[in-house]
């Protein structure tokens, strides 16, 4: 298992398996397995490479629960470096996509930033679910009202994601930055309180589509590119009371594109 970010995600239900590379969960309605630390089977490989093995290695990892891609919801990408290989890494992806079907049927929601990996140039996360039945867990990609879709300009995310049962919906968001509306050009290049505020109005406005606000925050990270801009933050959640300070960790990571300054993911849930 290689270095991961300590993520602000609980997967649903009660534990019922572990693994060396995560847990699998259970409720009344499905299984549901989040599994971290997945890397490339060969670190000293090009960076494209290690990509394309990391992702076959967390179709393993998947199947250690007797779940596979087909089951993923959302991902967590860290690439050292990520500035210098992104579009490497998005054309590893893709190949992995085109093989497994993924275009096919649903596009995961994701997170994509600049981290250490212990050596290895990517490693990589991933949180799926199956329902117990047919019809009793179902997935469905989110567009964002704020900003156009990732895949219009080549990277290969759903902006969001929601998962429904009988009991419960869960709306897990991508990490997200600032983008001008209707465009995939940065928002406000050079102010962060800009950019932070364009950010969480994006995200907010996903969770209003479906009905959700600040309040129903169940977990969240924020990706700062620097030590120093922790006050920023702090002064947008000054501003902003209802957002859950249990939810507001943040860390220092590079985010995908370097005009980019703040980058957030974070899910929220309802109970029926």
């Amino acid at each position: 298992m290689f270095a991961f970010p300590e993520i602000d995600f609980t997967p649903p239900g009660a534990a019922a398996a572990r693994s060396g590379f995560g847990l699998k969960t259970r409720d009344e309605w499905g299984d549901y397995a989040l599994v971290r630390g997945v890397g490339p089977s060969d670190c000293s490989a090009p960076p494209y490479d290690q990509a394309l093995s990391a992702f076959e290695n967390l179709e393993s990892a998947l199947g250690d629960f007797g779940l596979d891609f087909s089951h993923v919801v959302r991902t967590w990408i860290y690439a050292d470096g990520i500035l210098g290989w992104y579009p490497d890494l998005n054309r590893a992806r893709d190949r992995f996509f085109r093989s497994h079907g993924v275009f096919d049927r649903f596009v995961p929601a994701s997170t994509g930033i600049g981290w250490s990996c212990g050596g290895a140039r990517i490693v990589l996360g991933a949180f799926a679910a199956r329902g117990a039945r047919p019809g009793a867990v179902e997935r469905e990609p989110l567009p964002s009202p704020l900003q156009c879709p990732a895949l219009e300009y080549g990277s290969s995310f759903s902006r969001a994601a929601e998962l429904r049962t009988p009991g419960w919906r869960r709306v897990l968001v991508s990490g997200t930055a600032s983008i001008l509306p209707g465009s995939h050009e940065v928002a406000h290049v050079g102010d962060l309180d800009a950019q932070i505020d364009c950010t969480m109005r994006a995200v907010e406005a996903i969770y209003a589509s479906r009905g959700m606000s600040w309040r129903d925050i169940t977990g969240a990270l924020v990706y700062l590119k620097q030590e120093s801009f922790r006050p920023a933050w702090d002064r947008w959640l000054a501003g902003n009371p209802e957002f859950p300070r249990a939810h507001a960790r943040s860390i220092v990571a590079d985010v995908c594109r370097p005009e980019w300054l703040f980058e957030i993911e974070s899910d929220a849930l309802i109970c029926m």
